[in-house]
């Protein structure tokens, strides 16, 4: 069983917050109308009805096992899941789900071992995800506004309530810092998604942002005033960071993804190994880069090497 506590933030919307593993879990409950944003893990679900009751909609934010997983469990207890249509289609089952966050193209930075772990995990967690309607551009349901905030996944949204925002991982700061398990640059698989939902959010004036998990630089579950467009920037700030980090990087000698990856996150200052999400974003970067015409690819066999032209 893991903690689960809640938090007003207006007369009715509640911060829902728990962990998953040592990192700082959120989700956002809509009382008067039973709207829950998120739905954690097929096992963290469990736990969290038993604090605020069985919500009557869920809306998926984005396909990963740590925000769509626990939507199984809810349909199985007759709550209507929503998410948007590219996330619905990610969720379609479990191999797909798995392969658009471990792609097999990543596999070979890893061990076996590791890999049919991480893939056992995953599976486990994000169980057998349901989604009963799906939408694309916004989605208006009592009093809730949904809108596309692509960059960290295709199919990711941001939910506003009573000016309150629930940015869920589609705004990731400067990424996380803490325990070596939780060492972490911002995930992201496509740059130019990210910047513009990044810039289009910066438009939207609320009072209070809640972020999916404790993302730098408040490592808060709840930010007010200031800090909401501050972390934004942030946000903004750690992208530019990452591409030039790796244009110097690119720049010295052809490297594969593996290669990439693990420099890139050592020189942005994480301490731990290579770990999959990482090569989400560094093939994110090579495709910013591709697609400017700054990129030369060098391929033999099955081992492609970049470097910046």
């Amino acid at each position: 069983m893991v903690e689960v506590t809640i938090r007003d933030l207006t007369s009715r919307v509640s911060l829902v917050g728990t962990y998953y593993g040592d990192v700082e879990l959120n989700m956002v409950y809509v009382k008067d109308s039973g709207v829950l944003l998120d739905t954690s893990t097929s096992s963290i679900i469990e736990d969290v009805v038993k604090v605020i009751g069985l919500p009557k909609v869920a809306i998926i934010t984005h396909p990963h096992e740590d925000h769509a997983g626990g939507s199984g469990y809810l349909a199985s207890r007759g709550v209507r899941v929503i998410a948007h249509e590219a996330a619905r289609g990610f969720l379609y089952n479990n191999v797909i789900n798995v392969d658009s966050f471990f792609s097999l193209k990543y596999r070979s930075c890893f061990t076996p071992e590791f890999t049919e772990s991480f893939i056992r995990d995953f599976r486990s967690k994000v169980g057998s995800p349901v989604v009963h309607e799906s939408f694309r551009g916004m989605l208006n349901l009592n009093g809730v506004k949904c809108i596309e905030a692509f960059g960290h996944t295709s199919g990711t949204v941001v939910c506003i309530v009573d000016d309150v925002m629930f940015t869920s991982d589609a705004v990731q700061g400067l990424g996380i810092r803490g325990l070596s398990t939780t060492d972490s640059i911002p995930q992201v698989s496509s740059i130019d998604d990210y910047l513009q939902t990044l810039n289009t959010l910066k438009s939207i004036k609320v009072k209070m942002l809640v972020p999916g998990h404790n993302y730098l630089p408040f490592s808060k579950r709840v930010l007010e005033g200031n800090e909401v467009e501050e972390f934004i920037e942030a946000s903004i700030e750690a992208m530019n960071r990452l591409l030039g980090i790796a244009k110097v990087l690119l720049s010295e000698r052809p490297l594969t993804i593996c290669e990439f990856a693990d420099n890139l996150i050592h020189e942005y200052g994480v301490k731990r190994s290579l770990y999959p999400q990482a090569l989400i974003t560094a093939n994110a970067i090579i495709r910013f880069y591709k697609r400017r015409r700054l990129l030369r690819i060098i391929k033999e066999g099955d081992v492609e090497l970049y470097s910046i032209k």
